[in-house]
């Protein structure tokens, strides 16, 4: 007899098991992926040749980011986090709050740290020159133009971790991350606000879009500090919603679908809605909306 392709074989692994509910084994890859991504961050990248006359990597060294690490982190996973802990403090049905609030927290973090996880790999394996990199490199008077160089060969600075830095431009991480926080964010509150209702309001849209618009500010601010290149913030940006649709989608259902605030997985009984006229349910506690 054939294994069963979703159960592996186990008794335990059926859709009302705790195991199955709570996303388990999905917590389990959020520890082992945050584990990981420590090695990896700090793998040497690939250091490709340069051309000591490059006019794309020759621009100068920003001291002062527009948005520091320390700033990306609170915009993409702090924001998104106090986001969701508000939004559902004010909306959540009690019969289902605990659920809603774990898997919600679940999937942001799973976006957040297996985007970060993806981009540090690649950025290693690709290893392309920072528009600033020979800014990083101080590179030794006199060099031949039009020459393939090694920067092992030709820089001179003695700061080692800002010129290994300067190979890792693709993809920027900085608009990964935020476009896997933030995106994760808006779809988040896109489903919680039903902005797909026909009876909402454009303003539910418009506040649900605003972590999107945030996400590319950061994109953007990349290539004015000369950090990246337009192609890396594309890239990157590209890679964060991926991750943030994928993750969201694994856990709630269509943004258009009826009930498009309620865990794919959650069997507690909530409000219903009606699929046909989009209309609440007679009798359900769903009140009609207004915007």
């Amino acid at each position: 007899m054939a294994v069963s392709r979703l159960s592996f074989g186990s008794t335990s692994l059926t859709t009302s098991s705790h195991w199955v509910k709570w996303r388990i084994s999905d917590f389990i890859v959020l520890i082992v992926s945050i584990v990981v991504n420590v090695p990896v961050y700090y793998q040497h990248p690939f250091q490709r040749q340069f051309y000591i006359n490059d006019l794309t990597i020759s621009h100068p060294y920003a001291a002062h980011e527009r948005v520091s690490n320390g700033l990306l982190l609170l915009c993409s996973l702090g924001i998104p986090l106090v986001s969701i802990i508000t939004v559902w403090a004010l909306l959540a049905d009690k019969r289902h709050r605990w659920y809603l609030l774990y898997i919600s927290l679940l999937g942001l973090f799973l976006s957040w740290t297996l985007n970060t996880l993806f981009t540090n790999y690649i950025k290693n394996w690709i290893g392309r020159l920072r528009p600033d990199f020979l800014a990083r490199c101080e590179p030794k008077e006199g060099l031949p133009k039009d020459t393939l160089l090694n920067a092992v060969d030709v820089c001179t600075t003695q700061k080692v971790e800002r010129l290994l830095e300067g190979f890792r431009t693709t993809p920027s991480g900085h608009s990964s991350e935020s476009f896997s926080g933030l995106g994760y964010l808006y779809l988040w509150l896109s489903g919680q606000l039903i902005t797909s209702h026909p009876q909402t309001g454009l303003w539910r849209k418009i506040v649900a879009f605003l972590p999107v618009v945030g996400a590319m500010l950061i994109a953007l601010s990349r290539t004015q500090d000369y950090r990246h290149h337009f192609v890396d913030v594309i890239l990157g940006s590209a890679i964060g919603s991926v991750f943030a649709h994928f993750i969201y989608k694994r856990n709630f259902p269509a943004l258009d679908s009826p009930l498009p605030f309620k865990p794919l997985l959650d069997d507690s009984d909530v409000n219903e809605v009606d699929t046909t006229s989009h209309l609440p349910l007679q009798g359900s506690e769903m009140e009609p909306l207004s915007s």
